[in-house]
């Protein structure tokens, strides 16, 4: 009972977020950026035989992912404290 509430909470709180950010339409992508990106993976193409680059940003996408749920759980236990009258 108590886990159906949190989770509805937290599935309104991320449709919110979804609605806020559907508002503001479609994004155009610039053509110099997605050139940007193709060049840069054609130079980093070699490299990934010996050095698993990919690998390497999906652990530091999923650590900076990690730290910031973290921060946030140390936040909310922040705020949590400094509610009068819980201990």
């Amino acid at each position: 009972m108590i886990i159906d509430i949190i989770l509805n909470i937290v599935f309104l709180f991320v449709d919110g977020i979804i609605y806020i950010f559907r508002q503001f339409g479609t994004v155009s992508e610039n053509s110099d950026i997605v050139a940007g990106i193709n060049e840069i993976s054609s130079y980093l193409s070699p490299l990934n035989d010996i050095l698993p680059i990919d690998t390497i940003v999906a652990i530091l996408v999923f650590e900076l992912i990690f730290e910031g749920l973290y921060l946030t759980y140390k936040l909310i236990r922040w705020g949590y404290t400094k509610v009068p009258l819980i201990n």
